[in-house]
């Protein structure tokens, strides 16, 4: 009985423990799929246009780009603070490698604020121009996926 309420009352604390972090960590969570979001739209609109499935339309790859362009510059990282995880949290696939390896995951986000103005202005200036551009994004958000984010 007592070992019972020892698995229990260390299971209560565990579940707390989470629920703790999952609503310490709720605005930074939401605030960095809210990113995404948008990258994920931009790039859709882009890759549609690169890969045929939309024609090119320079209004709409400029407004993509420059959607782009404006995330690239938020305190992304900021929006991961330690314990936020996968492993510690609901919806999300953040893994604790961007944790124990900071330098690397800095560095992808660095990829794509580098990045980012090149698409901007080229996204306009035609279909091979916009396409050019594209595949630098494209390939930081791949190898980012890659190693910091765990499969669905």
């Amino acid at each position: 009985m007592k070992r019972t309420l020892f698995i229990a009352a260390g299971f209560a604390t565990a579940l707390s423990s989470a629920t703790v972090a999952q609503d310490a960590f709720e605005s930074q969570h939401e605030a960095r799929h809210g990113v995404m979001a948008i990258m994920g739209i931009s790039m859709g609109v882009l890759g549609g246009m690169a890969r045929g499935r939309m024609d090119y339309d320079a209004e709409k790859a400029q407004t993509a780009a420059n959607s782009i362009l404006g995330v690239s510059m938020v305190d992304f990282l900021g929006f991961f603070p330690e314990g936020s995880d996968e492993m510690s949290m609901d919806n999300t696939r953040a893994t604790v490698a961007i944790w124990e390896n900071a330098a690397g995951f800095t560095a992808e986000w660095a990829k794509v604020q580098m990045a980012a103005p090149a698409l901007a202005e080229a996204a306009g200036q035609g279909k091979d121009a916009m396409v050019a551009a594209l595949g630098d994004v494209g390939g930081t958000c791949r190898s980012c996926h890659k190693a910091y984010r765990a499969p669905e």
